[in-house]
């Protein structure tokens, strides 16, 4: 499944990505004074890239390894192809530059070598565009939603993962990778999703489990 959702996912959201960028259009500023006001801190961008290093693998780490452990990480993987499908329409529809990253790149001359590979290297693939709802916070707290529940009974975990989930998605503002909308929106467009897609689905998955408990 990660092999499928990597091979769709990836070209549609790049593919998105560039043509927004060459369109060069921005429907929405949604710059704030508080947007401007939070400092450019470039350490931060490891805990931003996170969302490829850790949340990415969170699944094989937190499935139970059994039937219904299999079935909803199905059901997770139909939901992050619905995450995406619905934000790239939305990006089509409704671009926005993220002009902010100016401010990053007015601080590449003072940062630390490793840093620096590191923004290079997502500014290579990435294009200030695709700003809101932010992909990185709602495909993180897909991850997350899926990790908590599949963690049942081990509240350290469940903890760790909510609260890096937090720290995660603040990171994308201190690396002027997104703007405090995006954020929020990121995070507002997965409750959608999970009320009616994800959660009518686990709840079929959890009544044929009990079923089989108590054939």
């Amino acid at each position: 499944m990660a092999a499928i959702n990597v091979t769709i996912l990836t070209p549609f959201y790049l593919i998105t990505n560039h043509l927004m960028s060459w369109r060069g259009t921005t429907v929405l500023d949604p710059t704030t004074s508080l947007d401007l006001a939070i400092p450019f801190m470039a350490w931060t961008v490891v805990i931003y890239l996170s969302l490829f290093y850790l949340f990415y693998p969170l699944p094989l780490l937190s499935m139970p390894d059994n039937k219904s452990g299999r079935y909803e990480a199905l059901i997770m993987s139909q939901g992050l192809i619905v995450l995406f499908i619905i934000s790239n329409i939305w990006f089509v529809i409704c671009p926005a530059e993220v002009h902010i990253r100016s401010q990053a790149l007015e601080n590449v001359d003072t940062m630390h070598p490793v840093f620096l590979s590191m923004f290079e290297g997502l500014w290579s693939m990435d294009e200030p565009y695709n700003a809101w709802p932010s992909l990185h916070v709602s495909s993180a707290l897909l991850f997350t939603l899926f990790a908590i529940r599949w963690w049942k009974g081990k509240p350290v975990l469940q903890w760790s993962v909510g609260i890096w989930w937090v720290l995660m998605s603040l990171s994308i503002l201190t690396t002027k990778q997104h703007f405090i909308l995006d954020l929020i929106t990121g995070a507002l467009v997965m409750w959608p999703i999970w009320k009616w897609y994800i959660q009518p689905m686990l709840d079929r998955v959890n009544d044929i489990s009990i079923g089989e408990i108590t054939s």
